[in-house]
């Protein structure tokens, strides 16, 4: 008995050891992340609690600057803007992605591994580079989509950027070309877990190709189509470096982004107070969004 209560005592000390040096090799990164992320979100609440601009003294002055953020037509324009966006542009990536991935997967297809490193190619560059890209694309009169809409007969110069109407059809094309490859590696990786022999079975009852996508492939990637659309609809709420180098916002802010806005109202304005807790209002907006879609995944799921 005296043994065995010595083991048992060596093994707690075993543990206790593990936990010590577990603890010590997360301690590099505890004290970044309370360095890095939670004291700057800390500092963030509290200035948005004070009117502050950077050269003078702050002033405590309580929600006055969430109150003041519903009074201001920029703010409301901006959200309006970014929720458009989510809404509108998550589907278009969902189904763009989708469809390439069954496009490089298909058997039908030659230069599989060349394929998926074109579509995959554009999401490695830097939102700087593919500003300068498609700023020339979508130049009027010279630009690749001039030529484009010529070649089909439109006659008239189509000013991509200067529209109000096209404006977020450009921006969502170009964060399309830029981001698609990413989702699409996503669902071939859930094809990938599809068994061959469901399609065998399929063909061998007589169903067709598109019956086969929509009645096996479509709903066997249920988990994947919900990991992406947590994705990009969290990416979505985030856009702005491209916006803020294509179009800064224009034209007569119609693609101004809420991460726009509060970085014009704290860094060209310094109204720092309200810039905070325009921030803080579009972090809530995302946290309630993504627990929402969380909470249907398990559902969905279980």
């Amino acid at each position: 008995m005296f043994s065995k209560a010595v083991t048992g005592s060596n093994r707690i000390k075993g543990y206790r050891k593990e936990y010590i040096w577990g603890y010590c090799f997360l301690l590099p990164f505890l004290a970044f992340y309370l360095i890095f992320n939670l004291y700057p979100m800390v500092q963030g609440f509290i200035i948005s609690l004070h009117r502050w601009n950077i050269t003078g003294e702050r002033t405590y002055i309580g929600f006055q600057n969430y109150i003041n953020l519903t009074k201001d037509q920029n703010f409301w324009k901006a959200l309006t803007n970014t929720l458009l966006y989510v809404l509108f542009s998550t589907p278009i990536f969902m189904a763009g992605s989708l469809f390439f991935a069954l496009l490089v997967d298909s058997k039908l297809l030659r230069g599989k591994t060349f394929a998926r490193a074109v579509f995959f190619l554009p999401n490695i560059l830097a939102v700087s580079i593919i500003a300068i890209i498609w700023l020339n694309v979508l130049q009027p009169y010279v630009g690749l989509m001039d030529s484009f809409t010529k070649s089909l007969g439109i006659a008239r110069d189509i000013f991509w950027l200067g529209d109000v109407k096209l404006v977020w059809v450009s921006i969502t094309m170009v964060t399309f070309w830029w981001n698609t490859g990413y989702y699409m590696l996503l669902y071939l990786a859930g094809l990938q877990e599809i068994p061959d022999e469901f399609y065998e079975a399929a063909s061998i009852d007589g169903a067709t190709g598109l019956q086969r996508v929509f009645k096996i492939t479509f709903p066997l990637l249920k988990r994947t189509h919900l990991m992406i659309m947590f994705l990009q609809v969290v990416a979505s709420f985030r856009i702005f470096g491209q916006v803020y180098l294509i179009t800064g916002g224009g034209p007569g802010g119609a693609s101004r982004t809420l991460i726009q806005y509060v970085f014009e109202t704290g860094f060209q304005t310094f109204i720092l107070g309200r810039a905070s807790a325009a921030s803080f209002v579009l972090m809530a907006i995302i946290l309630i969004v993504s627990v929402v879609q969380l909470r249907f995944m398990r559902k969905v799921n279980d």
